[in-house]
C-alpha cells in the first residue's frame, strides 16, 4: 500500500516534467538536495526562451554580479556591503534584520550561480565570492555559540532558511569546512522546531512554537538534516509539521471554517497564513519522495485548507487586505502580489493533492490568471521573481496551457469566517470584504514598527472589490485617511503609536452572522473602549441580498468628536473625470440634507457604484488629494518619500443614532435612480432589539437579533430566539430554507421560533432538532462548539 501511494505521488510529479531523473539517483539525501535545487531555480528543461523567464534570469544575474562587485573581500571587514551594515543599529530589530538581509543577498547570488540559463550559471568568480561572503557572515554573526540579539525570527527562521538555500545551490563552491560550520550554526540556533531557542542556545520548553513559525522551523530542520545527512533531524522536522494538523479551537492555527489565526488573535490567512501555505507546499514537495514522507492521517486537511482558507478568499487573484494583518503597511506588498505568490504555492500543493482537490485548485488558479489584470497582459511578466520562482512559473504555465483545466469562476454568495471575524460577500462582478473584531480577535496588529496607525482596521471596514482591481494597490494605505475607512462609524479617535503586539479588541461579543447561499445576515455590536479609548459605541448590521448589500446602524452614541458613518472612501483613478451625483446633481464637495441616492462613476478605473438611502439621509461629500509616506505607517522598511492620491468620501453625519444605506456594486446611474424609487426591500427593524430586512419579491427575510426576543416582519413578530442570533429565511418553490447562527459564541443552546408552519422536514443540519412544525416552527439548536457557524434546515411548506 505504501509503495503504491509512493508510485502514485511520483507519477503526478513526473507528469509535470519538472523533476529531472537525476534527482532520483544517488542516496536519498542527495536526491532530496537535487529536488530542492530544482524547487529553487527550476530545471534546464523549462523554456528559457520565454521573454519573461529570460528577463527574470538576466535580472538575477545582473543583481548577483552587482552584489559580487560591491562585496568586501577582507575577512576582517566590518561589513560585507555598505548598504547592509546596520549590525549595531540602536534599534535591535534592525540590527538582527541586517543579518538576514546579508543572508538574503548571498542567496540571491547563489540563485544566479545555480539557475540553468542565467549568464552567471556556475561562474567561478561568483562561486568564490559566495564562499567568501558566507564565511564572513558565519564567522562574524551567524555562529554556533553566539548569543542572539534583536528579533528571534532572524536567527531561527529568516537567516537559516536563506543559508540552507545557499548551501543547496552553491554546493561545489562551498568548502567542506565552511559547510560544516554553517550547518553547526543552524543547528545551534534551531535545535528543536517545537520550541523557541533562548539567546544562549538552550531550548525554552515553556514557549512552544505554533502555526507558521512552527512550519518555518520544521523546514529548517528538514533542510539542515538533508544537507547534513541526518535522518533523525529530517524526521523531527516532519513531526513538527504534523503538530500543525489539528484544528484550532482557540489561539493560533487553522479553524474548521478556514480561518487562520497567528499571534493568538489576528486574522492572518494572507500574512502568516501565506507563509504556512508556502511551507506546506515546500515540505510536501521535499518530503514526498523519501522515507520521511508525511503519512499522518490528518494530512488531507492541508488540501482542504488550501481550498477553503486560501483559494476561497482570493478575489480575481488578490488576497484581501482584511486577511493580511500588518502586511498592508509594507510598501510594494500588495494584495495582488500576495495573491500571485499564493497561487504559486497552491500550484505546488495541487501537484501533491488527490485528483478532486488537484482539479479544483488548478481551475481556481487558471481563473485568477485569466482575470487578474494588475500585472498587465502577462500574469507572469516582469523581472520580479519574488512571488513566483522559476519552478512555480513552470507549474503555472502548465496550468494556463492545459486544455483539460477549465478556469473556475468565483462562487457567488456569502462566506463567513466566524473564527476570525471576517466575511466575504460575493455577487456578480464584485466582492465586499467585511472586517470586524470581538473579544476573540483584535481590531488590528502593530509590531516591529509596522502598521503604526491601524486603529480602525477591524471596526466594520467594508472594502468593495470590483472592476477597479488596483483600488487597494499602489499607495492606498499610505494615503487614505485611516480614521475614515469605508464602512466604519468613526469619531476619528486613535492617536499616537499603538503598543506593539498588544491586543485591541472590540469588547462586545455579538459579532458574526449566518449565510444562506447568496443571502446573509451579519452584524457587530461595537465599542471603541479597548481600541482607541473612545466611548463611541453602537450596532452595525450588513445584509447581503444577492447582488447588493444593505448596511444598517442603530444605538450609535458617545464619541470624542464629530461622529460619521463612512459610506465610501474610494481612491480615484481619474480625479478630474470621476463624477459623484447625489439625487442626480453633481457633488464633489458639500452636503445634502436629505439624500435619496448617490452614484460614483470613475471610468478610468472601470467602476460604477450606486448608493441608495431608503429612509433619506443627510450626507456629506468630500473630494481631495491626500499625501502621505509609507514611512509614516511602517518605520521598519517604509520609504520616506511623499506620495499622493485622490479620494472621494461620502459620509453620513450621525446626528441621529441610526443610519441605512444600500450598496449597489456595478450599478448604472439609471439603475441606482430606479432602486431609490423602488428598492424592492423593506427595512423591518433597526433598533435595540433587532436589525431586519425582507425582500417580498424574493421571499427572503434576514435578521440580527441583538438580544433574546423577537424581530418583526410586516409589523408582526416573525422570528423569536432564546438568545442573540442571526437568521436568514428563504421561501421559494414551496420550501422554506433556514440558516441560523449564534454569533456571541457563548450560548450552548438556542431555541428559535418562526411564525410559519411547515408540513415536512427535508433535511436538518447536525445539531438541529424540530420541536414543533405547527402552528409555528420551533427548533432547538445545539450550538456548543459551533464557533459561530451557521446551522441549516429545509422544510416543505403546507
Amino acid at each position: 500500500m505504501q509503495s503504491a501511494k509512493k508510485n502514485w505521488w511520483l507519477a503526478c510529479v513526473l507528469a509535470g516534467s519538472l523533476v529531472p531523473a537525476a534527482a532520483l539517483a544517488g542516496d536519498e539525501f542527495d536526491a532530496m538536495r537535487e529536488r530542492w535545487q530544482v524547487k529553487l531555480v527550476g530545471t534546464a528543461a523549462q523554456d528559457r526562451g520565454d521573454s519573461s523567464v529570460a528577463q527574470q534570469l538576466l535580472s538575477q544575474s545582473d543583481a548577483a554580479q552587482r552584489a559580487l562587485d560591491g562585496m568586501a573581500r577582507d575577512p576582517d571587514a566590518k561589513a560585507l556591503w555598505k548598504d547592509l551594515a546596520r549590525f549595531d543599529d540602536p534599534y535591535p530589530i534592525k540590527a538582527s534584520a541586517a543579518v538576514t538581509a546579508n543572508a538574503a543577498r548571498l542567496e540571491q547570488m547563489a540563485r544566479a550561480f545555480a539557475a540553468p540559463g542565467t549568464p552567471s550559471w556556475h561562474d567561478a568568480r561568483l562561486g568564490a565570492g559566495l564562499a567568501v561572503g558566507l564565511d564572513w557572515l558565519v564567522r562574524h554573526y551567524y555562529t554556533a555559540g553566539r548569543h542572539e540579539f534583536g528579533n528571534w525570527w532572524d536567527w531561527q527562521i529568516g537567516t537559516p532558511l536563506l543559508l540552507l538555500n545557499v548551501l543547496t545551490l552553491a554546493d561545489e563552491a562551498v568548502p567542506a569546512e565552511l559547510r560544516r560550520r554553517t550547518l553547526e550554526a543552524v543547528n545551534w540556533h534551531v535545535p528543536d522546531a517545537r520550541y523557541k531557542t533562548l539567546a544562549d542556545g538552550k531550548v525554552d520548553r515553556k514557549w512552544a512554537e505554533e502555526g507558521a513559525n512552527l512550519l518555518d522551523k520544521s523546514l529548517v530542520m528538514v533542510l539542515s538534516g538533508m544537507l547534513g545527512k541526518d535522518g533523525e533531524r529530517i524526521a523531527a522536522g516532519r513531526d513538527g509539521l504534523a503538530l500543525t494538523l489539528d484544528y484550532a479551537t482557540s489561539g493560533n492555527g487553522f479553524y474548521r471554517d478556514g480561518s487562520f489565526i497567528q499571534h493568538g488573535h489576528v486574522a492572518y490567512n494572507g500574512g502568516y497564513g501565506a507563509v504556512a501555505l508556502a511551507d506546506y507546499a515546500r515540505l510536501l514537495y521535499i518530503l514526498g519522495d523519501s522515507e520521511w514522507a508525511l503519512r499522518d492521517p490528518r494530512a488531507p486537511r492541508i488540501f482542504q485548507w488550501a481550498l477553503e482558507g486560501f483559494a476561497a478568499p482570493i478575489i480575481d487573484g488578490a488576497m484581501p487586505d482584511a486577511l493580511r494583518g500588518r502586511g498592508v503597511s509594507r510598501h510594494g506588498q500588495t494584495d495582488h502580489k500576495v495573491g500571485r505568490g499564493m497561487a504559486a504555492s497552491l500550484a505546488v500543493i495541487a501537484d501533491q493533492a488527490p485528483p478532486e482537490q488537484r482539479a479544483a485548485l488548478r481551475a481556481a488558479i487558471k481563473g485568477w490568471m485569466q482575470r487578474d489584470r494588475t500585472f498587465g497582459a502577462n500574469y507572469l511578466g516582469g523581472a520580479d521573481g519574488k512571488e513566483v520562482g522559476l519552478y512555480e512559473r513552470g507549474l503555472l504555465q502548465q496550468i494556463a496551457a492545459d486544455p483539460a483545466t477549465r478556469a473556475a469562476a468565483e462562487e457567488e454568495g456569502a462566506r463567513i469566517y466566524a473564527s476570525m471575524d471576517r466575511a466575504i460577500l460575493r455577487g456578480r462582478g464584485f466582492a465586499a470584504v467585511l472586517s470586524m473584531s470581538s473579544p476573540r480577535i483584535s481590531s488590528f496588529e502593530a509590531g516591529n514598527s509596522e502598521n503604526l496607525h491601524p486603529w480602525w482596521s477591524g471596526m466594520g471596514v467594508l472594502q468593495l472589490y470590483g472592476p477597479d482591481q488596483a483600488q487597494f494597490d499602489g499607495n492606498y494605505w499610505a494615503t487614505i485617511d485611516l480614521q475614515r475607512l469605508p464602512g466604519t462609524t468613526t469619531d476619528h479617535s486613535g492617536q499616537g503609536r499603538p503598543v506593539e503586539w498588544k491586543k485591541y479588541p472590540n469588547s462586545d461579543t455579538w459579532v458574526g452572522g449566518a449565510a444562506l447561499g447568496k443571502y446573509a445576515a451579519l452584524g457587530m455590536v461595537f465599542s471603541l473602549r479597548d481600541v482607541t479609548g473612545s466611548d463611541l459605541h453602537g450596532r452595525k448590521a450588513w445584509f447581503q441580498l444577492g447582488d447588493r448589500v444593505l448596511a444598517l446602524g442603530s444605538g450609535i452614541g458617545g464619541g470624542q468628536g464629530q461622529v460619521e458613518t463612512i459610506v465610501e472612501n474610494r481612491r480615484l483613478a481619474d480625479p478630474a473625470g470621476a463624477r459623484l451625483l447625489v439625487n442626480g446633481q453633481p457633488l464633489g464637495n458639500g452636503s445634502v440634507a436629505s439624500a435619496r441616492w448617490a452614484h460614483l462613476q470613475d471610468d478610468k478605473a472601470g467602476s460604477s457604484i450606486g448608493y441608495v438611502f431608503p429612509q433619506a439621509m443627510p450626507v456629506r461629500a468630500e473630494r481631495s488629494e491626500r499625501s502621505g509616506s509609507w514611512r509614516d505607517i511602517n518605520g521598519l522598511s517604509g520609504p520616506a518619500g511623499v506620495v499622493r492620491d485622490s479620494y472621494q468620501v461620502l459620509g453620513i453625519p450621525q446626528g441621529s443614532p441610526r443610519y441605512a444605506y444600500l450598496l449597489l456594486p456595478n450599478a448604472s446611474v439609471e439603475a441606482t435612480r430606479a432602486a431609490a424609487g423602488d428598492p424592492g426591500l423593506r427595512i423591518e427593524a433597526n433598533d435595540e432589539h433587532a436589525a431586519a430586512v425582507s425582500e417580498p419579491g424574493e421571499g427572503v427575510y434576514a435578521a440580527d437579533l441583538w438580544q433574546a426576543g423577537s424581530a418583526p416582519r410586516g409589523g408582526r413578530d416573525y422570528v423569536w430566539s432564546s438568545a442573540p442570533a442571526a437568521v436568514v429565511a428563504s421561501v421559494a418553490a414551496g420550501r422554506l430554507r433556514l440558516a441560523i447562527a449564534e454569533p456571541t459564541q457563548g450560548e450552548k443552546v438556542l431555541e428559535v421560533r418562526l411564525a410559519q408552519p411547515v408540513a415536512h422536514v427535508v433535511k436538518l443540519g447536525a445539531g438541529v432538532t424540530v420541536l414543533a412544525t405547527a402552528p409555528q416552527l420551533r427548533l432547538r439548536i445545539d450550538t456548543a462548539g459551533a464557533a459561530g457557524a451557521s446551522f441549516n434546515a429545509e422544510f416543505i411548506l403546507p
